[in-house]
Formats: structure tokens, sequence, C-alpha cells
């Protein structure tokens, strides 16, 4: 057998030895240590709390103690083993000894057989033997014994003794083997469901009324001939028992139903005897409240003691628990009372008055709870509506007060251990957080940082609802930093280490006080250094800004000779069709102008790539708009494109520098870089077409005015696209970027930067008109006109001119004059609309003087 299984044996049995807290499974990742919280010395008093009920268990401890911090899993298993191994052995010596003693000793005379219920106990199956040890429960109900007589008195006396001396277990059994069916065996056996307060079913070993079906009712009190004045004891006997949830024979508890919105809630009620007489019930009536209200509660408590329930149920089940005891103990004291027939029906009622409001609020708040079946931070919420609502007196306050605070005590650590150390302990799925298990792939950086962790929006306790944020980004950040594998977290003052990561012996502990919002404090506090130490590693570490001017010298074409080398180089190739393109070649072409261009001097040009797109810019900004993945690759017509179209750049950035520059704000830089390469391209064609338009010189005077109509209109189209050009590059991407640099200057979190970030880019392609495609297609339809006009005087130019060649040139005319005069009505509407004046200026730009409208209107 593994050392492993045998070490988590081994622990099971000394959990449940000790009685310790923990389960196997979360001391096992105690030991692992996996993120170095615990040192040797805590380490080393686990141990010696496991080994605590164990004999010369210290040694076991000492044992342990030279163990390394590293190998403290491997050294705990090692300890199990070592104690595996002497039980092991000492059951050995232990059966060798008794067998020799048997062996010399002489062996009994054999009885005659005969039926006996201890072996026939002995021959059933293990199961159902262990489920007859349980110890049965106490009886309301007098069972009436053999009539006691002075010749069998000796023999009671023999009983006791035996009892006393060992032989309980014996009595145990065989009273326990004459239940009738559906006792405690069946019920042990039963499988446990999943939980929900609805299907579980309360055990019936518990003071809450669950007898009559192990022991029927044998005998019933007749007060009827007993005088008035004498019933009163026996009623408040009854009485009494009924309030600690003792079934009687005069106050007889019956199950029946609570109807709620949401469905129906088991409660007990009462049928009284009619021997009582009427002040006798009267009072008993005034009193049974509290016992429904007890009954309530001691139900919940059986209900939630399931793991599943999760911790905060549990914390709030034991503190319920701590109440009934202080109950228990005041029930207790007043049936001394009237051992000493010091008390009436009267004065109990005057007793328990104080009682009444507390008892009821416990049972309304755990009725509620079952109700919703609330698990975790709902839990949490429900107590704090019911503090606040609540108009009974201030004891019952402080009460709910006390059960809020004790209730959120394993939920703070869980929240500690988040924003201190940004781990996610919650095996029940009850805290605020949730993680989401995600390799850190390339295709899954984009959703890394808004979709690894998440608020559970129903799992926010009310009093932390405006923080939820800020714990989620708090333990976000110190997951950042932990990838990085940066151990040393800075901190924004002096001395806020500790707080961020204290060690484990002086870490303050974060408690939930209903009056002290202290708590806050240290929530806004570690989220103060867990973001100031991110964004130091950032943006000097990795060098956030520098990364950010290297995106901008290439995607934005500030890096000037490097674009015009680049576009020399790849020209040729870009005019051709986009499925006879060759991505190495344009690779190395990159490589090659990078090389040539004073782009070498960017220490961060290799992470600039080359890529082809299987749609065209118009796709692209429709995939944008509509939320799609625009970044993808689909399957899609190509046959069509050229490869100026489908051309972008792409940007290799390396984490956690691509938490900023991720896939989907990459898309966002190619949008603009391909309008920008889009219109630089076409005002080199018609630059060209300038150079190529010199050889009409030679033409005779009366032909060369045929050209002139085309060289006019070659310089309209040259001067709007160069006003496109500029009011982009001039207007929109330089004052935006210059608003961005001064606010990464003033930058507190990494938050605060994918902000500024995530406004420049949305600004730039607002004014830029790329996030409206019935104002992109048009440029793109006046970029295509201007590409085809070239393509024509470039035939043309070869040729005599005729009168062909001037209805061409007036067709080109007509037609980008329509598509710009086009553009620029909804460029006004737009602006009409929009606060932005910078729509305006590219009007001023374009139409200056109103040229087109003026001379659309001639």
């Amino acid at each position: 057998m593994s050392t492993e299984i045998i070490a988590k044996k081994v622990l099971g049995e000394l959990v449940k030895k000790s009685g310790f807290p923990y389960s196997v499974d979360n001391i096992i990742t105690i030991f692992h240590n996996r993120d170095g919280k615990y040192n040797n010395k805590r380490l080393g008093s686990l141990l010696a709390q496991l080994f605590k009920p164990i004999p010369n268990g210290g040694k076991y401890v000492e044992l342990y103690a030279p163990a390394n911090v590293k190998e403290s899993y491997s050294a705990m298993v090692m300890v199990m083993n070592r104690y595996a191994t002497d039980l092991k052995n000492a059951h050995t010596e232990k059966t060798n000894s008794v067998r020799q003693q048997q062996e010399e000793r002489p062996p009994p005379s054999q009885p005659v057989a005969k039926s006996d219920p201890i072996a026939a106990i002995g021959a059933e199956p293990v199961h159902k033997r262990v489920s007859l040890f349980e110890s049965p429960p106490l009886s309301s109900t007098r069972i009436i014994p053999d009539q006691v007589t002075p010749e069998n008195v000796q023999e009671i006396k023999e009983k006791l003794v035996q009892a006393t001396s060992g032989g309980a277990a014996s009595a145990r059994l065989s009273s326990s083997a004459a239940l009738p069916p559906g006792g405690i065996a069946a019920t042990y056996q039963q499988n446990r469901p999943y939980f929900e307060f609805s299907h579980r079913k309360a055990p019936i070993v518990a003071w809450n009324f669950n007898y009559d079906e192990l022991y029927p009712l044998q005998s019933k009190t007749n007060v009827a001939a007993i005088p008035v004045a004498s019933q009163e004891p026996i009623v408040l006997k009854e009485v009494l028992n009924c309030l600690i949830g003792v079934k009687g024979s005069l106050i007889v508890p019956k199950k029946s139903v609570a109807r709620f919105d949401d469905g129906l809630l088991p409660m007990v009620e009462f049928q009284l005897s009619n021997q009582l007489t009427d002040s006798c019930r009267d009072m008993v009536v005034e009193v049974l409240p509290l016992a429904t209200n007890f009954a309530c509660v001691q139900q919940f408590i059986e209900e939630s003691s399931i793991l599943e329930g999760g911790v905060v149920l549990q914390a709030l089940r034991s503190v319920l628990k701590s109440i009934m005891t202080d109950y228990f103990l005041s029930i207790a004291q007043l049936d001394d009372l009237r051992c000493r027939k010091g008390l009436s029906l009267q004065r109990l009622l005057q007793f328990l008055k104080p009682v009444f409001p507390t008892m009821e609020e416990l049972a309304a708040t755990v009725a509620e709870i079952r109700r919703t079946n609330s698990r975790g931070g709902q839990v949490l919420t429900l107590l704090h509506d019911r503090i606040t609502a609540t108009s009974g007196t201030n004891q019952t306050q402080r009460v709910l007060v006390h059960l809020i605070e004790s209730a959120a005590v394993p939920f703070m650590e869980m929240l500690q251990l988040w924003i201190y150390r940004g781990v996610i302990n919650d095996p029940q799925q009850e805290f605020l957080i949730e993680h989401s298990a995600m390799e850190l792939t390339e295709n899954e950086l984009v959703d890394y940082w808004e979709k690894q962790y998440t608020t559970r929006c129903e799992k926010v306790p009310c009093f932390l609802a405006k923080y939820a944020d800020i714990i989620l980004r708090t333990g976000k950040y110190l997951n950042v930093v932990r990838v990085c594998s940066s151990a040393d977290l800075q901190s924004a003052r002096n001395g806020m280490d500790t707080v961020c990561v204290p060690q484990d012996d002086t870490r303050p502990l974060l408690r939930y006080k209903h009056f002290d919002q202290s708590y806050i404090d240290a929530i806004e506090e570690a989220y103060n250094v867990a973001s100031s130490s991110l964004l130091n590693l950032i943006m000097n570490k990795y060098d956030l800004m520098g990364r950010l001017l290297s995106v901008k010298r290439y995607f934005l074409l500030q890096q000037g000779d490097f674009i015009t080398e680049f576009m020399d180089a790849v020209e040729e190739d870009l005019k051709k069709n986009v499925d006879s393109l060759h991505p190495i070649r344009l690779a190395n072409l990159l490589d090659v102008t990078l090389g040539l261009s004073s782009a070498k001097y960017d220490e961060y040009h290799d992470d600039l790539k080359t890529m082809l797109l299987p749609y065209g810019i118009v796709t692209q900004i429709s995939k944008i708009v509509n939320n799609e993945e625009a970044f993808v690759d689909t399957l899609s017509d190509t046959s069509q494109l050229k490869g100026i179209e489908c051309f972008t750049f792409t940007y290799k950035a390396q984490w956690p520098v691509s938490i900023v520059l991720n896939l989907w704000t990459i898309s966002k830089y190619q949008m603009i870089f391909r309008q920008l390469f889009y219109l630089r391209y076409v005002e080199r064609i018609l630059c060209r077409a300038w150079i190529a338009n010199n050889e009409t010189r030679r033409f005779a005077p009366n032909p060369a005015k045929l050209y002139r109509s085309a060289f006019t209109l070659r310089q309209k189209m040259l001067i709007a696209i160069q006003g496109f050009e500029s009011y982009m590059m001039i207007e929109v991407i330089e004052p935006n970027w210059h608003i961005f640099y001064q606010n990464m200057k003033q930058v507190k979190n990494i938050d605060d930067v994918l902000n500024y970030h995530q406004d420049f880019l949305d600004q730039c392609l607002k004014n830029c008109m790329l996030t409206v495609p019935d104002l992109l297609k048009p440029i793109i339809n006046l970029c295509n006109i201007c590409i085809k006009f070239c393509d024509f005087l470039a035939n043309a130019t070869s040729m005599e001119p005729t009168e062909t060649f001037s209805e061409r040139v007036e067709q080109f005319r007509h037609d980008f004059t329509n598509q710009l005069m086009t553009l620029l009505r909804k460029i006004t509407d737009v602006a009409t609309l929009s606060t932005s004046e910078r729509f305006i200026n590219l009007i001023y730009r374009i139409n200056f003087n109103s040229y087109y409208s003026e001379g659309n209107e001639n």
C-alpha cells in the first residue's frame, strides 16, 4: 500500500480521536504548503494537536521538528507511516501475549448450546452492529418496570454493579435489539442527500420530539382524579419537559407545516389533554410558543449538521448550539427550583417572559434561512437585514449581533486569505469571489483579466457590497504578481509590506464587528498595497510605457522612415490577390525593413509581426461593433480581396504586459493602422501618377489640354486623401495620445491604466469614423475610386488623347464628387448630434469655403 494512502488513513483516525476541526484533505493541503503560508513552527503545533490524545505522541512531533518547510508534506507522511508501524508492532505484541496466556490456561467447559442474543448480534453485519451501539434516546414516557420486592433487591444491586463495571454494552445491546423496525439501525444506513434544507431529515436521536418512532407511549397520567391543587406540579413537569423537546402525555406534539410564499416548512404544534383545568390550560398555552420556537431552532441545528452546508452555516450552528446550551441550563435551574417546590406556573411564566422575544427571533431567523436555502454570504446578508429591521428588545438585537459576528468568522478568514494572499479556500462555493481555472494561452489572455476571477453577486454580504469590486481587484493584483514570480511586493509607504504579506504569527485577524467597521480600513489598505505593487511591477520592471510607445510607432505610423521603406518593399506584393501572397515573405521583408530603418534602435521591435486577415476593414469594424472576436480567423471568401485590403501588423506582448496589450486591444490598433495604411497607400499611388503624367509634355499643346481635367481631378483626390490622413494623425491621434500620456503619470492601479488606455483607443476610433460603418464605407469607396483612376491614367498616357478619354475622366470626376458629397453630408449629420468638434474640423479641411457644396449647386 502506498505510504501516502497509509498516511491519509492514519490522519483520519487521529482527527477522530483528537476532535480536530479540520478535515483530512484540509490538513494535507496545509502540509503541502504550496504558497509558503505556514512556517515549520506552526505545522509542528498542528501536528502536536493531532497527537495530543496519543500516549507518547510527543516523540512523533519531535521526529517532525527537524524537517524543512519545503519538505513539510513528505516529512508528515514519514511521521504518519512511523506511527502506523508502531501501532502495528504494538498490536502484534499484544496479540502474541494474549495467545500465550490462553495457551497456559486450561480450556473452560463448553456450556449447553442455546440461543445467545449477544452471539447473534456478533454474527450480524458490522455496520448494523455499530448502529446498535448508539445510545438510545431519552424518553419522557415512564416505562413501568417489574414489581420491586425484597427478594429481587439483591438482583437489582448485581445488575447495577455489572452495568457500572463494563456490562453496560451488553445491556445496551439487548435493549436495542428489541427495537421495532425503522429504529436506529434503519436510520443509520440511509444515504445523505445533497444539501438542501427541504431534503434534510432530522436525526432520530435528538431532543426535538422525535421519540414516537422508537418508544411508543406505554402509560398516560390520569390527572382527572387528582385534586386541582395537586395537578400543577404534574403539569409543571410536563411543561418543563416540553420546553426541552421531551414528549409528554398531557402535552402531545403534533407535526404540521407552515405555509410560505416559496413552499412549506415543518413545524410543531401541541395538543393538550382534556384533563387539564381551564386555568392550567390557559397558562400552558402561553408557554407553548416558546417550545414551538425552540423546536424550530433545534431542527435547524440538526439539519445543518453536514459539511455540504458550508462553513458559514456550520459557524452559525455552533453559536446556536451554545445559546441552546445556556437555554438548557436555565430550564435545568427551573426544574431544580420545581423539585424544591419553589416554582409554579405563574412564576415559570414570569421567569420565561424575557426569553420569549429572543427565541422567537431566533426561530424566525432560522426559518427564513431554511425557506430561502441561504448559504455563505447570503446568510450574513439575511442576518444583517434582520438586525436592521428588528423591533424587539435590546437583548434580541444583541443576540442577533452575536450570531452574525460568530457566523462571519469563517467568511472573514476566507476574505483575509484572498486580500492578503490572493488565494481562495472555498470548498463549498460560498465565498463572494469565484475562480474559473484558465490556462494563460494566447487565445485566452484576452479573457484572463475579466473572466479568471469574477464576483458572485448573490454571495456578497450586504455590508461588503460597496467594496466587492475593491476586494475582487485586490486578489487579482496579487495573483498577477504571483504569476510573474515576484516575491517581493513593493509597498506604497514604509512598513506596508507587513500588512500585505505579514508573517503568520503577526498577521492581524480580520473580524466582522457590527458596530465597528475597522475591517473596511484593512480591506482598503490591502487594496492600496496590492495595486501599487502590481503597478510598479508592470510600469518599472516590464516597461509598459516603453512598449506602448513602440506600438504607437508602428500602428499609428509615427515611425515615418520605417513606414516609407516598408511600403517600398511590399507595395508590389500588396497589389496581388491575398490568396497568392506568402506570409513568410512579408515577415522577411518586415525584418529587413526594421534592420534598415531607425526602428532597429527600438528594443521591442522584435514583438512586431505581420498578419493577413481574411476580411476587409469594414468587416472587422462590424465584428468589433457587434462584440465578436475580430482577431480570430474565420472561413470567408477572399477571392476578391487584394493584399492591401487584408494586410495589418500584430504585436506579441508578453505577460503581464498582455493584460494591457491583449488581443482585443491590438485589434483596435489594427483598425486604426489599416485605415491609415490604406490612405498612405492611395496617397503614394496619386503621387506616382503625378510623376507619370509628366510624359504629357511631349504632346502637342492642343491635345495636352484634354489632360487638364484629369490633372485637376487627380489633385482634388490627393488633397482629399491627405486631408483625411492629416485629420486622423494630427487632430485625433496626437491630442488623445497627449491626454493619455498625462493620465498615465497619475495612475494608482492597473485598472486605471486599462481604463485610460481603452478611453484613448475608443476616442481615436470614434473620431476617426471607424465605429460607424456608414461613415467608413464612403471613405473606402473614395480610396477605391482613386486607385481605379490612377490605373486608368497609367494606361491612358501611352496613347493619343481622344474624346473617349475625356468622357472617362468626367465619369471619374462625377463618381468622386458624388461619393465625397455623400460622405460630407453624413459627417455633418453625425457632427450635429455629437459634441465633438473634430468632425467639423474635417469638414473644413475637405470642403474649404464650401467648395463642394457650392460647386454641386452650380
